[in-house]
């Protein structure tokens, strides 16, 4: 440890634990509620010196996907600023909103001092993690921050010096810090308020630029003080939807609405434009010969418009976007979104939802999806399968019971299910297999909305929207005896048919989704699929639908060695062979299989039997793959 670390490790303690105040009064005021921050809500000790936290490539291609397309956006604010510095020792980064450095620049010389020093792609700057840094005091303030040498909470980092600004997103979430480093600064950290506007002005057009593509088929709103510099610099942008909603605004008009509006009636996302500003975009649109102007609480401010490409009527009456919970359920263009549409729709309302599906085909995860998208997102989601509940307990765990009501039960009583889901959801997963003689109790529940307790002579109001699912034909258990006709079209609200998974017309986005998600949930990079083996999943018939590729998937990603996920990866159901009727398919004996590979219209119809499979049939001939590869190029088969 070097002199000076030791010396401002004792700067920091003395400061945070108030022994020697006076020592420190040049510390800037937010870097002292950094330090302690670092110590007090953190529990970092500032004599631990940490290196740079640099994470594996897998995490990092994690990071790099979960944020999406907003790196190709912000790729050219970053190397136009890189353009500005790029001879004056600094590297330019880009940190996701959990402080991962997911894009950078920087000269080849010193490359390997950059990611020493955690400078560099992968790395972690977050205050929890490694104490006061530009980019974690962005991230716990929103603000941009200049952290230039001793203000660097840990010793290991007080050479360097770290300027860093927020971009937010429409929806006012802070996406991403833009931040620019240098290893070896001048002394004067008053150097880098220079810095600090290149930062804040290049964070700024990255901010705009993703926000003008992300709503492009928006009406697109510019507002400023200024008339001249609205087409140039606009101070605020607010999107705007064809039914005139805002759908969404800038950080600056986040914060200037914050201020200026009458937080006790007017929210900003969702709000109509012309409710909040008394003005429609159509009039403003119309006003001749001089640049609009709209009034909000007292201000002026000048308007530009933008409208959206024109599109069919057809195509407005059906624009509007699915809630975000609802939309990744299928592809954009999967005939399923028509049935979505109808679900978003009934998103905020009581209307009971009934949806027919085969075992794993993802019905609790569209019940979920509803419910986030819905009005009662923050409120409990109490999923209950009615066929996993023994029938001797069953009453208990949904009703409840009173003190004493029964032997064996807990002397203070037991709130059920039902009761739990107040002011929230209730998903009934599998309602087909509930017992006829509970049928009629949950009638009551659902005209009522009041439960009864077991043992209890007072009933308990409650306000539940309830889902229900089942594999069965309820009309068909209804014919049997087995289910209630009348609880039938209490639950039957809207009903909404889950297509098997080998019924999709979008089973590779589905297949991608379904991959991400279990590589995220294994720690694992997701890898690419080969088309040998995408083509044998497609093929398959999947009894157990999105379960069961799920198991598929998570095999075969432990599996994989290479650099995609081939079809020996697979589980061995996926491509087991099975008897051909081809005369010319092969048998497996030596012989036979060399004249096979020997002859190409023999090994096209080999290849057709094994169903294209490659691995399958370089197994059948007692091959490796490579060998059959060969043969294939060599006729000019291959792909």
């Amino acid at each position: 440890m070097l002199a000076k670390q030791v010396r401002h490790i004792n700067d920091v303690l003395n400061y945070v634990y108030g022994t020697e105040p006076l020592r420190l009064s040049g510390v800037d005021t937010c870097i002292a509620e950094s330090w302690r921050r670092c110590v007090h809500h953190h529990g970092l000790n500032p004599e631990e010196m940490k290196e740079a936290l640099i994470l594996p490539d897998s995490r990092l291609r994690e990071h790099q996907e979960a944020i999406g397309d907003f790196t190709d956006i912000a790729r050219y604010g970053l190397q136009a600023l890189w353009k500005q510095i790029r001879d004056m020792g600094y590297v330019v980064l880009v940190a996701d909103a959990d402080g991962v450095v997911v894009d950078s620049l920087s000269s080849d010389s010193g490359r390997l001092a950059w990611k020493q020093a955690g400078l560099y792609l992968g790395a972690l700057w977050h205050e929890r993690q490694n104490g006061t840094s530009a980019v974690g005091m962005v991230l716990e303030t929103g603000e941009p921050a200049v952290v230039h040498r001793n203000d660097h909470f840990d010793a290991t980092h007080i050479g360097l010096s770290c300027t860093a600004a927020p971009v937010f997103d429409s929806q006012n979430r802070l996406r991403a810090v833009l931040d620019v480093s240098a290893l070896t600064p001048v002394a004067a950290k008053q150097s880098q308020y220079w810095v600090l506007q290149l930062v804040k002005h290049f964070a700024a057009l990255i901010e705009t630029a993703a926000f003008i593509r992300n709503h492009k088929q928006d009406w697109l709103i510019r507002l400023g003080h200024a008339a001249e510099f609205l087409d140039v610099t606009p101070e605020y942008l607010l999107a705007v939807n064809d039914e005139g909603n805002i759908t969404g605004a800038n950080h600056a008009f986040h914060q200037w609405f914050a201020l200026h509006a009458d937080k006790s009636s007017q929210t900003l996302i969702g709000n109509g434009f012309e409710q909040l500003f008394g003005q429609s975009l159509p009039e403003l649109c119309g006003i001749q010969n001089r640049r609009p102007t709209l009034c909000f609480d007292g201000l002026t401010l000048f308007v530009g418009i933008t409208q959206p490409p024109r599109k069919p009527a057809a195509a407005l009456r059906n624009s509007t976007p699915l809630p975000p919970e609802l939309a990744k359920l299928c592809s954009p263009d999967s005939r399923f979104n028509q049935t979505l549409q109808r679900v978003a729709g009934l998103a905020d309302t009581q209307v009971p939802v009934l949806i027919n599906g085969e075992t794993g085909s993802g019905k609790e995860l569209l019940a979920r999806a509803i419910h986030l998208s819905g009005n009662r997102a923050d409120k409990p989601f109490i999923a209950v399968n009615c066929a996993a509940i023994p029938e001797n307990l069953i009453e208990s765990e949904l009703y409840g019971y009173a003190p004493g009501s029964f032997s064996g039960a807990d002397r203070k009583g037991k709130t059920g299910l039902i009761q739990a889901a107040d002011g929230g959801t209730l998903f009934l997963d599998e309602i087909g297999d509930m017992p006829l003689y509970l049928q009629s109790r949950l009638l009551r529940v659902l005209s009522e909305r009041e439960v009864m307790p077991v043992g209890s002579i007072h009933a308990v109001k409650v306000d539940i929207r309830i889902i229900a699912a089942t594999h069965h034909d309820l009309q068909a258990n209804i014919a049997a005896g087995k289910f209630r006709e009348d609880l039938y079209y209490r639950l039957n609200g809207l009903n909404v048919v889950l297509p098997g998974l080998r019924e999709r017309d979008d089973f590779d986005y589905a297949l991608q989704t379904v991959l991400r998600h279990v590589a995220r949930n294994n720690g694992l990079a997701p890898k690419p699929v080969s088309a040998e083996a995408m083509n044998i999943m497609r093929r398959h018939r999947w009894p157990g639908n999105i379960r069961q590729l799920a198991n598929a998937l998570e095999v075969a990603l432990h599996s994989a060695k290479g650099a995609q996920i081939q079809p020996e990866d697979l589980p061995d159901y996926l491509y087991a062979h099975r008897p051909s009727e081809n005369p010319s398919a092969p048998t497996g004996n030596t012989q036979n299989s060399k004249a096979i590979l020997q002859d190409p219209a023999s090994l096209q119809n080999a290849l057709q039997a094994a169903a294209g499979c490659v691995s399958r049939l370089a197994r059948d001939l007692g091959v490796s793959r490579m060998t059959v590869y060969r043969y294939l190029k060599k006729y000019g088969a291959a792909e």
